[in-house]
């Protein structure tokens, strides 16, 4: 069973964007490059057909990056509301938030939250609004820890 740190969900970042964004960005600069060339000789055709082919492609891409935008905001919120019950029952148990460690990044019944070292079971209720907390005892030995910066 796999726990997550309060800082491995709160600092998780996605360099793959950063990369899709360059691959945009050149591909815009191919794309204006093979406009002038298209401009500058007319009765060449394969400028022109080039141009249309980085147009899908860049049409496709920015496609991609929307859908990964979308999800990224979804799986976001999702981690957003993990954190917030991890902070509320670091508060409520009196500990820090570095000693509080979750089994899933998303909210659900069922999850398990880790207070040092005592493990509980997160019964969410149906509107999302409130939580109960009930000790439980792991089947699954050894616990994996992963933390901020794995």
């Amino acid at each position: 069973m796999t726990f997550y740190s309060y800082g491995y969900l709160t600092h998780q970042n996605s360099n793959h964007i950063l990369i899709q964004l360059a691959v945009i960005s050149i591909i815009i600069v191919i794309i204006a490059f093979l406009s002038w060339l298209w401009y500058r000789h007319k009765t060449d055709l394969k400028y022109r057909d080039l141009f249309i082919i980085m147009v899908l492609v860049l049409l496709l891409l920015i496609g991609v990056q929307f859908n990964e935008w979308q999800t990224l905001q979804s799986s976001f919120t999702q981690k957003s509301q993990v954190t917030q019950i991890m902070q509320r029952v670091a508060k409520e148990k009196g500990v820090a938030k570095t000693a509080v460690w979750s089994n899933t990044s998303t909210v659900s019944s069922g999850m398990l939250i880790k207070v040092q070292r005592q493990i509980y079971n997160v019964t969410v209720n149906t509107d999302g609004n409130s939580y109960t907390l009930t000790p439980a005892t792991p089947i699954q030995q050894p616990l994996n820890y992963v933390k901020e910066g794995q």
